[in-house]
């Protein structure tokens, strides 16, 4: 499956390490169900670590808000962080998983 493209605006964020490690806060299991890329910050601006692909079951730790991101013709600036993705725990849209950001804690 291809990889849709994301938009990007100018937002600020904070490192990936410096908000949640898996001792810190207790995963909450994402399905995904668009591809879509991980990354090192909650923007499309962020190095790419790797993606999640259609299908996938991830666990992430918590959500912030970051750039806008667009897929399949919505958009949204909320971003979930995964548990290890990268040198740090990495981030994708929650237009890409089932619930987005539903049951998650705030970063």
């Amino acid at each position: 499956m291809a990889m849709v493209g994301l938009s990007a605006t100018a937002a600020s964020a904070q490192p990936a390490d410096s908000i949640g490690t898996k001792a810190e806060a207790a995963n909450v299991p994402v399905h995904v169900t668009s591809d879509a890329y991980i990354r090192s910050v909650p923007a499309t601006t962020g190095a790419v670590w790797g993606n999640v692909q259609f299908g996938d079951d991830q666990e992430a730790i918590c959500f912030t808000e970051g750039g806008d991101a667009s897929l399949g013709g919505r958009t949204s600036n909320v971003w979930v962080q995964l548990d290890q993705w990268g040198p740090s725990n990495g981030y994708v849209t929650e237009l890409a998983l089932q619930n987005g950001h539903a049951g998650m804690p705030h970063c």
